[in-house]
């Protein structure tokens, strides 16, 4: 029988703003000013962005009194753009022997809005490199041979933290270094947008040069998103703004600031990073109790699982039944997950990140991924586990 409540299992699409997110845009919405006017009313908003960059460079671990760069954008697409776009447009590139402007190096199954860009780059005439991730893994000696052998001079390499399908824990770190000990020049950036408020890390302990988040993976609402510039990329001028406008952001991201959800996003991380350690633990058992009972009650579930995953990523792959399928029958249910990726669920393409995981076409068409939070409950995965069960029952008959 339908639950009459709702048991929502799609946190890596985006998260419930949390009550303290909730305050702090309420709060910011008195400061209506625009941050860039010199009266008083546009400086009350310059302090509550401020505040908010503070706030945000702290969770995120940064030096105080640095010349590192955290910039606000609109969402991690943005930022992911500004960062592989930025420095593609950063230096006065003239084409090689081949006919190659530069050597880009990413993982396969990297967020859409880091290959897209990649892809359009490939066409201006820049190599990409797509590292592959079977398993969940970085392949470090394919990333040693592509530094050795590539075409022209690698510019510019991103590696996701965790993939947002399968929940791969990727080393960023080894990977990064490996980037710089071969080409130290390079930019290396990572999405670290599935991560933050989910694993321990700071831009410095990953050695990479940019680093993306964003605000509606961690309990605050869609509309702001940040980048974090080391001052030596800054120093070197490896990436330059890509929109030009009226300079905001230290002129990498003209437009006027959404001063609430920045004030929002700098709340959650806030939050976040004060109950980190409850938080984690608690995903981890809702992790445990998830798996202990799909295994008694759904047996013929299988799973995109990597040896290294985030506790808040289960990828399960249905018994014949596609997934969209499933994920209608459990919406009805007041269940909520998903197929993939939300932001590629438009593009209707079969998923790059299961692909490169080395899950089967047909696999692919019939996984679905649940994502969990803190604010999940027990009672919300036994509604799962309940509506998983009847519905492998009922839609298998009905084939």
């Amino acid at each position: 029988m339908a639950n009459s409540m709702e048991h929502y299992f799609d946190n890596s699409a985006t998260t419930k703003p949390s009550a303290a997110a909730m305050a702090a845009l309420a709060n910011a919405a008195e400061a209506w000013g625009n941050p860039s006017s010199v009266h008083s009313h546009g400086q009350r908003a310059a302090a509550v962005l401020k505040d908010s960059r503070s706030k945000l460079s702290k969770a995120l671990g940064l030096q105080r009194f640095s010349k590192d760069m955290l910039l606000f954008t609109s969402c991690g697409t943005e930022s992911n753009n500004i960062a592989i776009l930025g420095c593609a447009r950063s230096k006065k590139r003239t084409p090689n022997g081949r006919g190659l402007l530069g050597t880009i190096i990413i993982t396969a199954g990297e967020h859409p809005s880091i290959d897209n860009p990649a892809t359009l780059l490939e066409k201006e005439g820049y190599a990409v490199i797509r590292i592959p991730t079977t398993g969940g893994e970085i392949d470090m000696d394919v990333l040693n041979n592509a530094l050795d052998t590539a075409p022209a001079p690698v510019i510019f390499a991103s590696f996701m933290l965790v993939n947002n399908e399968t929940g791969a824990i990727y080393d960023v770190k080894r990977a990064a270094s490996l980037v710089k000990i071969k080409y130290p020049d390079a930019t290396v950036h990572c999405d670290a947008v599935q991560g933050f408020m989910k694993l321990r890390f700071t831009p410095a302990t990953l050695g990479v040069d940019a680093l993306t988040v964003s605000a509606h993976k961690i309990h605050a609402p869609r509309g702001a998103a940040a980048l974090f510039i080391s001052a030596e990329t800054i120093k070197r001028k490896n990436i330059v703004p890509v929109m030009p406008g009226g300079g905001q952001e230290s002129g990498f991201r003209s437009g006027t600031e959404n001063l609430l959800s920045i004030a929002a996003f700098a709340a959650a991380a806030e939050e976040g990073t004060a109950n980190f350690d409850e938080n984690t633990a608690r995903v981890k058992a809702l992790r445990t109790y998830l798996e202990d009972q799909l295994l008694e009650k759904c047996p013929e579930l299988r799973y995109n699982k990597p040896a290294n995953c985030l506790s808040n990523i289960c990828s399960i792959i249905l018994p014949a039944i596609k997934s969209e399928t499933m994920l209608n029958y459990l919406s009805g249910r007041g269940v909520y997950v998903s197929a993939g990726s939300a932001c590629s669920a438009y593009s209707k393409k079969k998923s790059g990140a299961l692909e490169a995981f080395g899950t089967t076409a047909a696999d692919a068409d019939s996984t679905l991924r649940i994502s969990l939070s803190y604010t999940n409950t027990e009672e919300d995965i036994d509604a799962l586990v309940e509506g998983l069960a009847e519905g492998i029952k009922g839609l298998q008959k009905k084939r």
